[in-house]
């Protein structure tokens, strides 16, 4: 337990910071196509890794089942929630979008209690209550920006919570997946693909080959960099913590991110991070911490 504590506040860092490095790129970078990039990059470290954990002949092994889940959770989680995640940052900023995102373990109780038989608690209610009001007070201020300011907030929050929604989801997916004992190694390999060839599908459709042009070979090794670290070794960190945490408690050990990215957001990209803004992320934080 102390190895899987360990871990889930290391995945939070990580989350944390990245999330900043990569709202630092969005003037030059789209997002939809760095979040495709980096499966590419993950994958690629993934690979690089797999000599180490039997090979070939170890994947091969995977039951069918555990790759399936292993591949939805993937694109559920990773190709769709990162993808919103990642985009309502450029329309309500870091400081914002990371506490409402990060309250997905409140999705993951919900969906705990009618389908694996959980418990609703006194603190379960109250602590639904405070996420509730922490979402609130990070939503939109009506009658301090304007009315188009205000549409671009509401989508940038309602892309947000579907991330969360996704994530819980996903999250839930991958815990049954790992339950066949498959390793980390192979589980990755088996998520990153299918999230980079469906990232990548859904990028290109929509916004064609423009959001390409910012790759370039000044940029390319700092956004690889930024891909393995994110990615890379993100993903080895998050699947290690719900493997020996548990999709619930890795969930709520994730709630640190905002705790640590909201102070950066202020401090590196000067985004102001208003009282409304800090008592809205600490309201969300505690509540999600009473529900699990």
């Amino acid at each position: 337990m102390i190895l899987g504590i360990f871990l889930g506040l290391a995945s939070a860092s990580i989350w944390a910071t990245a999330s900043l490095a990569i709202k630092a790129q969005s003037d030059r970078i789209d997002t939809s196509s760095f979040n495709a990039f980096r499966m590419v990059v993950g994958t690629v470290f993934t690979l690089a890794l797999l000599p180490f954990f039997g090979g070939w002949t170890a994947l091969t092994q995977v039951p069918v089942t555990a790759a399936i889940l292993l591949a939805v959770s993937s694109i559920i989680g990773v190709a769709m929630g990162d993808t919103l995640y990642f985009w309502s940052m450029t329309k309500i900023g870091a400081s914002r979008a990371l506490p409402i995102s990060s309250t997905y373990p409140l999705f993951t109780w919900a969906l705990a209690v009618p389908l694996l038989g959980e418990k609703f608690t006194v603190g379960a209610m109250v602590g639904t209550v405070l996420v509730l009001a922490g979402v609130y007070l990070l939503a939109p201020r009506i009658g301090i920006v304007s009315h188009t300011d205000a549409r671009a907030d509401r989508i940038g929050i309602i892309a947000a919570l579907a991330a969360a929604a996704l994530w819980a989801i996903a999250t839930m997916l991958l815990k049954v997946g790992l339950q066949d004992g498959t390793p980390v190694i192979l589980v990755n390999l088996i998520r990153l693909p299918v999230a980079a060839i469906a990232t990548g599908l859904f990028t290109q459709r929509q916004f064609g080959f423009k959001v390409w042009r910012g790759y370039n070979l000044k940029t390319l090794p700092m956004l690889v960099l930024l891909a393995v670290y994110s990615t890379g070794i993100g993903m080895i960190v998050w699947t290690l913590t719900v493997e020996y945490a548990g999709a619930a408690r890795a969930s709520l050990l994730n709630t640190a991110a905002p705790l640590i990215g909201v102070p950066l957001s202020a401090l590196f990209l000067r985004e102001r991070v208003s009282a409304k803004i800090a008592a809205g992320t600490l309201l969300s934080v505690i509540g999600i911490w009473m529900i699990l």
